[in-house]
């Protein structure tokens, strides 16, 4: 009798247990979040333009919705959005999206067949010059077959048309057609999605505030009242800020500041596989970086790639050669195709004209929203120097870096961290001559069919031949310089609940919520 009883209190012990314990992550509706940007923003185009930079960007994560979306990593599986299901025929070459029926923009407007071909059809067209054009150029047409359903005809068969929708920046952004109508060319400051949270104000260099959407089209969500997204531009200050409480969230974590918050018992900080590089741009556009032997000598041989990743990061990223990271899948590794050899670098530099006599002067970029990249920057400066390079490094306010690199492609080298990618297709959007985001000036057709022929490919190993191949291609020529991996570090307290790390690429927060 007593060993039941004992069998029975223990069994009993264990369900109360259990129930507060499932009780206890029940999400919780309410609050406000607050959020920590390193940077002020541009404009909210949805890819209708040239890029937004970052800040922008995961705040516009929230405004808009696009037709298919990817699950977290590692996972990165697509699944339904705005499209609540799809069809593919034709062996590839028609997409057929079948919509979410009853959802509205912020502004009131409906989404439907017509909204959604009006924005692909923005994208499309080449006098709107949007960054993400390249992904979509084997689109042939886009038909509004009824009210719900949307034809996507493709010129051939694309295996890669659904991941970009799904994880490329975010795919095609929904935007209000009513919007653009209403306020013509400042639309992009009026931003009118589907998404989660609508802007309610935006105070340029200071704040931006949105609230949730009591329309949402995703039951349930969101379960926070809004997001407070503020603008810390000292390098250190958003740490600060958390720890003191008067943030919940940073966006950006220096690595100098991870250790810090790391032993802060209250804080998660939150990392994952190097899916992003850090960058040392040469524009070919600006001689002598035409030639192939000045990149090789400045952007190769003349780096020590290991010491940076020792110094930069505290031997928290690797050393970087290919165009895709280490954690990119078909990543291929080619750091001993350019070792550290000073010598080498200085003969190629003579190949071209530059000695002791006639120096070569190089002109280095850094954004201001991340102070590793600054230190990162005055280490290739150092190393350049010991070449033979004469450097000016300057640090640039992040909308003035994004307006002068990624709008107007103005500089000579670019030191910063870069996208996070899912494969090498993802990068090519900076591979087509003339595109908005080739911003190292490539001219290369050969590696522009490799593009394409990796999109007709359906098959997961001729595409990882394909993409080892203009690994190499991209390497030899040293048309896109990186340096290292870029460690991604984000940090909230341990009241934020639900957030789901995306290496930096997304911000999504419609499924977080506090824990009071």
């Amino acid at each position: 009798m007593k060993k039941r009883w004992l069998t029975n209190l223990c069994l009993l012990t264990t369900l109360i247990l259990w129930s507060s314990l499932s009780w206890a992550q029940q999400p919780q509706y309410g609050g406000t979040l607050r959020i920590a940007l390193p940077g002020d923003l541009t404009s909210f185009n949805a890819h209708q333009g040239s890029a937004a930079g970052s800040n922008t960007a995961w705040v516009a994560n929230n405004i808009f919705n696009s037709l298919v979306t990817l699950t977290p990593p590692p996972d990165f599986k697509v699944v339904p959005e705005l499209a609540k299901s799809w069809e593919i025929l034709d062996g590839g070459r028609t997409y057929v999206f079948h919509l979410q029926e009853g959802v509205t923009f912020h502004d009131g407007a409906e989404f439907d067949a017509k909204a959604a071909k009006w924005n692909f059809d923005r994208i499309l067209n080449p006098e709107v010059k949007s960054w993400v054009q390249p992904y979509y150029e084997e689109v042939q047409q886009v038909e509004a077959v009824d009210k719900y359903t949307l034809r996507v005809r493709m010129k051939e068969p694309s295996g890669a048309i659904l991941t970009a929708l799904a994880g490329y920046f975010q795919g095609i952004p929904m935007a209000s057609p009513k919007s653009f109508e209403t306020y013509g060319e400042d639309w992009v400051r009026h931003p009118s999605g589907t998404g989660a949270y609508i802007l309610k104000q935006w105070v340029p260099g200071e704040y931006v505030i949105l609230e949730k959407n009591p329309h949402y089209f995703k039951k349930g969500l969101p379960y926070l009242d809004a997001l407070e997204f503020r603008v810390i531009k000292e390098p250190y200050g958003a740490a600060a800020w958390l720890r003191a409480g008067e943030v919940d969230f940073v966006a950006r974590v220096p690595i100098q500041q991870v250790f810090v918050l790391e032993n802060s018992p209250n804080i998660q900080v939150v990392t994952g596989p190097e899916m992003a590089p850090v960058v040392a741009l040469l524009n070919m556009r600006v001689k002598p970086f035409d030639d192939v032997r000045a990149r090789r000598a400045v952007g190769g041989y003349g780096i020590d790639r290991f010491k940076i990743a020792k110094v930069g990061f505290g031997g928290r990223a690797q050393p970087l050669v290919s165009v895709l990271a280490s954690g990119v899948p078909d990543a291929i590794d080619l750091n001993d195709m350019y070792p550290y050899r000073p010598d080498e670098a200085k003969r190629l530099l003579k190949e071209v004209g530059f000695d002791e006599t006639n120096p070569l002067t190089l002109s280095i970029l850094v954004p201001n929203h991340e102070p590793t990249l600054a230190d990162i920057a005055a280490l290739v400066a150092h190393q350049l120097e010991k070449i033979g390079v004469r450097t000016q490094v300057t640090l640039m306010d992040a909308m003035g870096w994004v307006e002068r690199v990624l709008v107007a492609h103005d500089f000579e080298m670019v030191v910063s961290n870069w996208a996070r990618l899912l494969d090498i297709n993802m990068r090519s959007v900076s591979f087509f001559k003339g595109g908005a985001s080739n911003y190292t000036g490539i001219d290369d057709p050969p590696l522009e069919a490799m593009v394409r022929q990796w999109r007709r490919a359906l098959d997961p190993e001729e595409r990882k031949r394909l993409s080892a191949d203009m690994q190499r291609l991209i390497a030899e020529q040293l048309y896109w310089v990186n340096i290292t991996g870029y460690p991604a570090f984000q940090a909230y307290h341990r009241y934020v609940k639900n957030y789901r790390f995306d290496n930096q690429a997304y911000l999504f927060m419609e499924q977080v919520w506090l824990e009071r």
